[in-house]
């Protein structure tokens, strides 16, 4: 009835059109067909409907060009950051590593070899603010922005304002969190502190890191980036993860040639908004453009060659006062997130990709692209 609302087409319209979508190989269903507006003509670009990919296929669509024995290094951060800093890829600083290794790379900062040197590192007040993340974990689980360190009260401050004893916050050292992505096993990490480049500072009045999720197609031929999206940390939150609305965060879809950002949104249909202005400072985000965006694309080329074998790359950046630096490369981007804004994800182009490099005996449904 919303969408009858919005658009004018009735329910059996509605109906009707829901299900033609099952033959436009992207397997969209009722749920994506709201999800992504696809009954708003006016909303969507490109090749409207058809361009779509949905969420039955979303793990799918990542599997079939990044098969399983050529990802550790988007699942492992201290794999990653190894050949990142190697190859000279703009990677965030580690100050240092909790591992139980007897030795690790240069690249990971100190060693912290045992949860009692990890406490002596944390209570020291001269290297706050510090931005923590396990080694192995997404969606943000585990991390956390420690603003600084109380020690009458043995406490680390966060970002939001709440605190947390250094005794409870080393648990996540060797506890998980969260047994679906984090494990604690592989290393935790103690990044130094990245400051917003000053115009997105001055845009969002907060200093959560924001960053630019940048899709690339990874072929013989060299990189060819397909979608820029990017996702704006709104107060309280220290992480800019979307996942769904859930989290308050925005997302602008980026014009990959000139980085200036386009249609800003936040939440997810049916809350779907459509913003002009920041909603917390009040300040006009069209027109705004990504600062250092040359060196963003420049960044995406170069590890294009040091993971050769991944065909597509999830890589997110921070855009600090000192260039965009990479955070880490994800093999298993969320597909909703660079579909929000219109644009689908199965254009010509990347289904012409997904059938020279994918394997459709392993994935039968590439043979309905």
């Amino acid at each position: 009835m919303l969408a009858q609302e919005q658009t004018g087409k009735g329910i059996l319209t509605q109906v009707r059109e829901i299900h033609a979508l099952k033959s436009l190989g992207g397997q969209c269903g009722i749920t994506d067909y709201y999800w992504f507006k696809l009954y708003a003509d006016e909303y969507l670009n490109g090749g409207g409907a058809r361009d779509f990919l949905g969420w039955r296929l979303q793990g799918q669509f990542n599997l079939a060009l990044n098969p399983r024995h050529v990802v550790l290094p988007a699942w492992d951060k201290c794999v990653f950051m190894q050949m990142a800093t190697s190859a000279g890829l703009p990677v965030a600083p580690v100050l240092a590593c909790f591992h139980p290794a007897g030795r690790i790379a240069e690249s990971l900062g100190v060693h912290l070899k045992t949860v009692k040197d990890a406490a002596a590192f944390l209570r020291d007040p001269s290297l706050y603010p510090l931005f923590c993340k396990p080694a192995y974990s997404q969606q943000g689980y585990g991390s956390a922005y420690l603003a600084g360190y109380d020690a009458a009260t043995d406490r680390l401050d966060l970002l939001d304002g709440r605190s947390i004893t250094v005794d409870d916050f080393l648990k996540r050292l060797e506890e998980t969190v969260d047994r679906r992505y984090h494990k604690p096993q592989c290393g935790f990490l103690f990044q130094q502190s990245l400051t917003l480049a000053p115009e997105i500072r001055a845009l969002t009045q907060w200093s959560a890191i924001c960053g630019v999720r940048i899709i690339c197609l990874n072929g013989p031929d060299g990189v060819k980036p397909v979608r820029a999206i990017w996702k704006i940390a709104v107060p309280p939150n220290h992480v800019d993860n979307f996942s769904l609305g859930k989290y308050g965060n925005l997302l602008a879809n980026v014009d990959l040639e000139s980085g200036e950002i386009t249609r800003v949104i936040g939440g997810l249909w049916p809350k779907t908004q459509v913003y002009s202005h920041h909603p917390i400072t009040g300040l006009p985000l069209a027109g705004f453009r990504i600062p250092g965006w040359d060196k963003v694309l420049h960044a995406c080329r170069m590890g294009g060659v040091v993971f050769p074998l991944m065909r597509i790359h999830h890589w997110d950046f921070a855009i600090t006062d000192k260039g965009p630096m990479i955070l880490e490369l994800n093999d298993l981007g969320g597909t909703e997130i660079a579909q929000v804004h219109g644009h689908g994800l199965l254009t010509e182009e990347i289904r012409e990709f997904i059938k020279r490099h994918a394997n459709p005996g392993m994935h039968p449904w590439i043979r309905t692209l």
